[in-house]
Formats: C-alpha cells, structure tokens, sequence
C-alpha cells in the first residue's frame, strides 16, 4: 500500500500537533491565525483550550446522568436527497460535509453516536454561534424572573451604548435579531468590518503593531443604519450586547449564569468552557456532544428534570412560540444557487423552523454545528462540524434533508 500523500495526511484532523515536539509543518498556532485555517481547524475545533485562555462554567458536584442507550438507528444503507436533487449515501454525507460527531437522542434515548477525525466523547467542541442559544436562553430565564424587561431601551442597562446603533433599541429587538445597524458582515472579505469584531471577541489575533481592543471598545462605535423592528438582520455584535445585558442585569458573569441555570441541572459529564476577549468577557464556548445533547432534551422537556421546573416555563413557552415569519422571510436571499430557508423565524437567539404539525427550535452556528429540538416526535440531535466554508448557509442544502431522514428513521424504527 502507497504512503498517504502530504494533502491526505494534512486533511486528516490527527495529523497536526503530534510528536514531542511537532514537527514545524504540523503546529498549529493562534498568534498567526493558523488555528482557523482550513484543515488545520478540524483539529481546533476540538482542542481550543490548548491555544487561547479560556473560563469554565461548571457542571456542578452531582455525578453526570447516564444517557440511556436505545436501539441502535441504522442509517449506513439510507440516502439523503439534497434540496438541489443530489443523492449522498449516509457515509459520503457525513464526509462531504467534514461531520465532526453526531448525537441521535429519542425519547430520551441515545440512539445513535459517532466521533471522526479530532473529536471524541470526552472533548468539547467548539459551538461557535449556536452559542447564542444558551445567551437567548439566560436571557428568557431573567425576563421570567423579572430581572430583565424585554421592551426597556437597551440604554437603561448601557448607557455606553447611548451614541451606536443600540441607542433607540429595545432588548427584544436585540434578542430577536430586528436591530437595522451599518455593519458589514462578510467572512470571506478580510476587509470586512466583522474581521475588525472577531479579533476583539478574542477569535482572531490582533494586527501586530495596534492596540488590542475588547468588544465593550468596539460596539459603542457601530452605528445605526435605520429603523429597528422592521426586519430579522443577522448580525454577530447583537449576540454580545445581548451577553452584556444579561450580566448587567443578573450582576454576574456569563459563565456563571449558564453553570447556574442550565449545566448543573442537565446531569453533564464535563465542565464547559468559553473563549475571552481581551478584557476577560466570553465569547463563544465549547462543550461535549453529549452534553449539548442533554441541553437539547432540557429543551425538549419543557424546561424540566424530573419533576423539578429547572427552566422558567415562560422562558421556555416565549421560544416555543418562534418568532416573526414574515419579518425572517423579508430577509432570505434571491440567489437560486443559495438555498432559502422557507417557513422559519427567529426568537431569542434561536433559529425556529415552523413545520406543517410542528414548531422546532434549533441552534446552528458557523462551519455545521448544530442542535435540533423536535418536541412532537421527541428527538433532539447535535451536530459538531468542521466545514471549509463558514457560514451555516452553505450547508442549508443537505443540513435540513439529513435532519428529515433521521426523523424519518426514528419514527419507521418505532412502528
């Protein structure tokens, strides 16, 4: 048998920082940007916390509870049919699409489970923008307690935001993604104004020679760009003002309000954690498969463990309830090369897909991560991915027909 090549070693996510010490080829670095260059960040994703500071929230004292296993879903021999007609055996779909590991939990049962490249069941995995679910949820938690007042102007809690785009907006508007600001968001042009935001989040290195900024020095210089409410713009400095929000409201950090609210109460097997900004707020986090997926049948449960309330019903009902339909279709693409994503919204930092019989609330971020709650049929599935193209997008032609055939599966198993 030939030598793998050089292309096929370096596309394999074990291949990078092996050997004592690595070889120069095989070092991954933040401080040069490397850690995000593809295929080296199929090795990242799953090893963050080797590469930058990071904070813990924590799982809490109590032994992790054991997922149940159920019977083992079979889907080596299915298809999945793209929404452009294109046919992948379940094996070529996982591959095209660089799936990290993915969670199948029915009924409370795991049902299916399977790790590749740099992933395994004990590593967390970086989530990035499905993240913003866990800061919508916190944030729904504070409005149910009372704590925080979704229709109050944004100023009331920030006043350092008084001179930007947040000065006349309302924390809903920002939780729902309706927040009309001049912001250009373009991964794929290093000019772009979210290159600028993602070395202050802490997930870019600092341009060599310039002064490090936080998020707190960069958001109260993005301006509006109109009116607010009209329409859902996805924008990534919503997440953080949202994340400031919640601690000036709870007075305490976000790693703590989600060790508090949520991991403590899920049974999880690990301590999450949260890359910082250069002043030491989080930013996006990284967590086990199977913990994301315990998060996920929280969800699904109704806020519930056992018997005990763990997530405020309201808090719960108010995401359930999905957002604006006709403001999220305002905002699709025209494109016929993109797919558009019909009957869906978006509340609370949660993507929601409306179905004929159903509501299902997902958490999606860039690269192919994913949690999928579907209540009616009583399944959650997490996804972790390491796609060469960023954006969600690029893989909303084959995310959503892989989503439809495992519950399609799942539900043929039980008859």
């Amino acid at each position: 048998m030939a030598n793998p090549t050089l292309e096929e070693l370096t596309q394999d996510p074990n291949y990078w920082m092996q050997g004592f010490p690595p070889t120069k080829k095989q070092i991954v670095r933040f401080n040069d940007g490397s850690y995000y260059d593809w295929p080296k960040l199929r090795w990242s994703f799953s090893n963050i916390q080797q590469l930058v500071p990071t904070k813990s929230f924590w799982c809490g004292p109590k032994a992790a509870r054991e997922l149940r296993q159920g019977p083992t879903l079979n889907l080596d021999n299915t298809t999945v049919t793209t929404t452009f007609g294109e046919n992948f055996t379940w094996q070529d779909t996982l591959t095209s699409t660089c799936t990290d590991a993915i969670a199948v939990l029915h009924a409370g049962e795991l049902v299916y489970e399977a790790y590749f490249g740099a992933s395994s069941p004990s590593k967390p995995h970086i989530l990035q923008s499905a993240n913003k679910s866990f800061v919508g949820t916190i944030a729904e938690c504070l409005i149910a307690e009372g704590k925080l007042d979704e229709y109050a102007p944004v100023t009331d809690l920030i006043p350092e935001l008084a001179q930007s785009a947040w000065a006349d907006a309302t924390v809903r508007q920002v939780m729902d993604m309706q927040i009309n600001m001049a912001f250009h968001e373009d991964y794929t042009d290093p000019k772009s104004e979210i290159w600028r935001f993602l070395r202050a989040m802490g997930m870019a290195p600092h341009k060599s020679g310039t002064t490090p900024e936080s998020i707190a020095d960069v958001l109260p210089n993005i301006q509006s760009g109109g009116v607010h409410g009209e329409v859902f713009a996805y924008r990534e400095p919503n997440i953080f003002v949202l994340g400031w929000l919640v601690r000036r409201a709870s007075n305490k950090d976000l790693a703590t309000l989600v060790s508090e609210k949520i991991w403590q109460h899920i049974g999880a097997e690990r301590d999450g954690y949260y890359m910082l900004d250069d002043a030491g707020s989080e930013t996006t986090c990284s967590t086990t498969l199977r913990d994301l997926v315990r998060f996920g049948e929280l969800m699904r449960l109704q806020g519930k463990v056992g018997d005990k309330q763990v997530l405020p019903q309201r808090a719960i009902d108010s995401i359930f309830a999905g957002g604006d339909l006709t403001k999220f279709a305002r905002s699709q693409p025209s494109n016929p090369k993109v797919p558009t994503l019909k009957n869906w919204s978006y509340r609370s930092q949660w993507w929601v897909r409306h179905l004929q019989d159903r509501i299902c609330p997902v958490a999606r971020g860039a690269h192919g991560q994913v949690l999928y709650i579907d209540p009616a049929n009583e399944l959650v599935i997490a996804r972790f991915g390491s796609n060469k193209q960023s954006p969600s997008s690029a893989l909303d032609h084959i995310m959503w027909p892989m989503v439809d055939l495992i519950t399609e599966q799942v539900l043929a198993s039980k008859d």
